[in-house]
């Protein structure tokens, strides 16, 4: 049982090793960060309470989503579908818990930038990536409701 834990754990840090090098080849920022390196706030946390809910956004901002995960068993949430271009995944982090035992369960927060306007479904999947569909054992939805950031005055324009 020990050797498939270490196998397990390597295949996530794998994974999340994986996902950094994408996010540092196609340009994408962390959701700390907007694309010139400037801070970009979370501006909404959604959680297990949230499932169902709907939340309004702008283009630019970035929502995530944190929700209970034990990746030593093999589960880890994963997105679904977020409804076309408008969100885009810009971060995804386990976040043990403060206990810090080995194989205890943490968080996933899943962290979405708003791209485009749009209403959207963002549907997350708990489930084991290798055993495909079949391995789905929880399900997370919220609709976004993401609009255009209104332009600011520019003090030039008001000559």
């Amino acid at each position: 049982m020990g050797l498939e834990r270490l196998r397990v754990a390597v295949a996530v840090g794998a994974g999340a090793l994986a996902l950094s090098a994408l996010l540092a080849v196609t340009g994408i920022a962390p959701a700390d960060t907007d694309a010139g390196g400037g801070p970009t706030a979370v501006v909404k946390t959604l959680t297990r309470a949230d499932g169902g809910s709907s939340v309004q956004m702008k283009v630019g901002d970035v929502v995530a989503v944190r929700l209970a995960e034990n990746p030593s068993t093999g589960f880890v949430w994963s997105t679904d579908s977020t409804g076309g271009d408008a969100l885009q995944l810009v971060d995804s982090e386990y976040l043990p818990a403060a206990d810090g035992r080995v194989g205890g369960a943490g968080e996933r927060s899943l962290s979405f930038r708003a791209v485009a306007a749009g209403n959207v479904e963002l549907r997350l999947k708990l489930w084991r990536e290798w055993e495909g569909d079949k391995s789905i054992v929880d399900r997370f939805a919220a609709t976004v409701r993401i609009v255009r950031r209104t332009p600011q005055a520019n003090s030039d324009d008001r000559r």
